[in-house]
This record gives C-alpha cells, structure tokens and sequence, in this order.
C-alpha cells in the first residue's frame, strides 16, 4: 500500500560508466531525473505551451462543492407526488414523528408557485365566523416553506411547514397541521407528515386531501390564491 511513499529515494542512481562518458550538465540532470520516483514523473505528466498540463493529467473535481439542483418529475428522482402521504387517526398520546427536512422545493409549474407564494390566507369550514386567516409564504435557500393561522372564539387553526413539491394544480406540504377547539371545546386534531393539498375544477384555492384524520370528521382545511 502506498509504494510509492514507501521506497528508499536513494536507491536512484545514475551509471558512473555513463557518467564518464557526458558532460558535466548532462549528468547533473541526468542525475537530478533519477531521484525522483516514477510515479511522482507520471504525475506531472507534459506541460503544455500555456503552463497547463494536458486534461489527461489533470486532478478529478473534488466532491462535495456546490450542491446539486433537486431531482425533477420524470427523471432520475421519479415524481415527487408518487411517494405515500400521512392518514389518520394519530394517537395523541404518541411521540410526532421526526419530519425530514426538504433539501429542495422541486416546482413544476412557475404560475402554481407564484399563486402559492402570493396566497390569500387559510380557512377551516368550523370558524363560521373568523376572518381567513394570513398564511406566510416565504422562500429561503430554494425551500418553500408556509407558516399561518385562522383563529377566533370558535377555535383555532395553525398550519407550519415546508413544501416538498408544486405543480399545477396542487401541491405537496410537509409538516404540522393543528385545529384546537373546533368544532367542538377540547378537540385537538394535529396532522402531522406530508399532505397533498389540490384544487378541484374552477376553485381559487388547494383543499386538504386528508381530511378525515381525527375523530371521523371532515376538516375543510383550504389554501386560497
């Protein structure tokens, strides 16, 4: 192993028969040329007119520099939609899940992604009466993430998380979904995993896919644009 590294650099010697017989700068580099390993030789290789060795000599990219962009429907990462998404019931008394953080927000329709990102807030059909609620959309490092809440005296609802895909008519969030108190004092519905949110026919705005998640209701959790 290593060989190279290994060897004695004083075995290289030159012929004194040979020495007799050339000038004195001929040996000299000649000399000098036989203390260097072989290896080390082929490594330099040929330098070209410009100062550069050829391609063939030189060094491999390194890895690990600039990250690569995310894998996009229909190549090698498959689609982004294929992959399972969370169903219900949660026990509410079990550990949440350890959510992995989305390295990439893979877009594939620019016009989705500007109506997410300009989004007019969320709604869940049991606070008849509160204000649509704000849903923050912001976009750091090439991830799309979504944080908001609709509340009032009939309960809450909180949504936070990160979006792992968007096409053109819906889109993919992974995270934490929570109603409190709604419909009924004491209810506490949490969602948490990926969750596909799609918009049905003309509708200006994504509905929750999961609906049924807690206690055999349907929550209407919608994402208007």
């Amino acid at each position: 192993m290593h060989k190279d590294f290994d060897r004695d650099l004083s075995t290289g010697s030159v012929s004194m028969k040979w020495l007799r017989g050339a000038g004195v700068a001929a040996a000299v580099a000649m000399s000098l040329a036989a203390s260097v390993p072989a290896a080390a030789q082929s490594a330099m290789g040929t330098t070209s007119a410009h100062g550069a060795p050829p391609a063939s000599t030189q060094a491999p990219a390194q890895s690990g520099g600039a990250r690569q962009p995310a894998a996009q429907a229909g190549g090698a990462g498959g689609d982004p939609f294929a992959a399972p998404v969370t169903t219900g019931p949660m026990n509410p008394y079990a550990p949440r899940p350890t959510l992995a953080p989305v390295q990439k927000t893979i877009i594939q329709n620019q016009a989705a992604y500007e109506r997410l990102m300009n989004n007019s807030g969320i709604t869940v059909q049991w606070l008849w009466h509160a204000n649509r609620g704000h849903l923050q959309a912001t976009d750091t490092n090439d991830v799309v993430r979504l944080e908001g809440t609709q509340s009032n005296y009939e309960g809450t609802l909180k949504m936070k998380g990160e979006v792992v895909a968007i096409s053109t008519d819906r889109f993919r969030f992974r995270g934490t979904i929570l109603i409190v108190d709604a419909p009924d004092k004491g209810r506490n519905c949490e969602r948490t995993g990926d969750f596909d949110f799609r918009i049905s026919g003309k509708r200006k705005y994504w509905r929750l896919q999961q609906m049924e998640f807690c206690g055999g209701l349907t929550d209407y959790v919608d994402v208007y644009f």
